[in-house]
């Protein structure tokens, strides 16, 4: 059984950095993200929100739910609430972290149904 994953134009995310990958790319925009919101940085908050938001492309089911997440997060901080903002970002941040450092393998078994501890 695939899953549906939004597709992200890395060149949007990484202007200023080359990253080996986009998942690289991802991480690091969510982490500028998560830096702005613990800083109360409404502006700050916002436009690195917004990159992550332009960045998908909304083709897919997958991507139009993300960017359902990025607007309840960019409502947060209009709302002043930074630290709702910031844990939304934090388990989207570390997922895509974690699928960037899954080894190949490990889908591999995902794909063959056994179970990955």
């Amino acid at each position: 059984m695939s899953v549906a994953t939004p597709v992200f134009s890395h060149a949007v995310i990484d202007v200023d950095h080359q990253a080996p990958d986009p998942l690289t790319c991802l991480v690091r925009a969510y982490d500028r993200a998560i830096r702005a919101c613990e800083a109360f940085d409404h502006d700050g908050s916002r436009e690195a929100i917004s990159v992550l938001r332009c960045a998908l492309e909304l083709d897919s089911l997958a991507s139009k739910s993300f960017d359902a997440l990025y607007a309840w997060c960019e409502e947060s901080v209009d709302c002043r609430d930074f630290v709702g903002a910031a844990q939304c970002l934090r388990s989207l941040r570390d997922a895509w972290h974690r699928a960037a450092q899954a080894k190949p393998s490990t889908f591999a078994h995902f794909r063959a149904g056994q179970q990955v501890c």
